[in-house]
């Protein structure tokens, strides 16, 4: 009886971190800066003017991430790690966070980082250099993002097949996390270069969605398989 006790509370934190992780998502996505910069010497002074709300914003996803890859350690003990599907899944989204951790790195630290320092020069030579460092953060970080959505794409796939095998509410959990996994995929290697932020952006909150959804379905007390010890 005790060890039912004990399995029922670490099913419930498990589904009050994910609603956590999930609202955590939204409210930094939507804190995150919006530029309207134009020019080098506006996003020089754009990027320095916001760079403690860009550490803020960045730094909390990154917590968010290193959380989220604790949560579905747990929901992958819960849905068996022997399994093909929630091996691949989670090595997946554990290499897709670190590539994303990579890219908040560069876009919420680095760059501010730069941009003081070449805000506070006033000497114009900088400005070539400035220009460089910039368009170098700025290609790495288009390749960190995508990339790394797509293999938390992939991560979703692979739990969300474990989760539809089950009954009632897993079912319809698990067929919206592979119809998300899907649409993610596509949308990220298939729309235009210049459609890729806001794709990616969609994809976060998606993300987010299925993360609440697999908080309810935690709290819910649905079937689930015996954790493996």
């Amino acid at each position: 009886m005790a060890q039912e006790t004990s399995r029922d509370r670490e099913r419930r934190g498990l589904a009050g971190a994910f609603a956590l992780c999930s609202v955590a998502t939204l409210t930094l996505l939507a804190s995150h800066p919006a530029s309207s910069a134009r020019t080098l010497a506006e996003v020089l002074r754009e990027e320095a003017h916001s760079v403690w709300i860009n550490g803020i914003v960045h730094g909390g996803f990154i917590i968010t991430l290193a959380g989220l890859m604790v949560c579905f350690i747990l929901l992958s003990r819960r849905l068996g790690s022997r399994r093909v599907s929630v091996v691949i899944a989670l090595t997946a989204f554990c290499i897709g966070s670190g590539l994303l951790i990579a890219s908040m790195i560069l876009d919420g630290l680095v760059t501010p980082a730069l941009a003081v320092r070449f805000a506070d020069s006033g000497n114009a030579d900088n400005l070539p250099m400035a220009r460089t460092l910039f368009i170098l953060c700025g290609i790495v970080i288009s390749f960190l993002m995508p990339i790394g959505m797509l293999f938390q794409s992939t991560a979703i796939l692979g739990w969300s097949a474990a989760i539809v095998q089950g009954p009632g509410m897993r079912r319809g959990v698990g067929a919206f996390g592979l119809a998300a996994g899907i649409i993610l995929i596509i949308g990220l290697l298939a729309v235009p270069a210049a459609l890729k932020p806001h794709v990616l952006l969609a994809g976060i909150a998606l993300q987010a969605i299925w993360y609440l959804a697999l908080a309810a379905l935690l709290g819910s007390g649905a079937s689930w398989p015996v954790p493996e010890c």
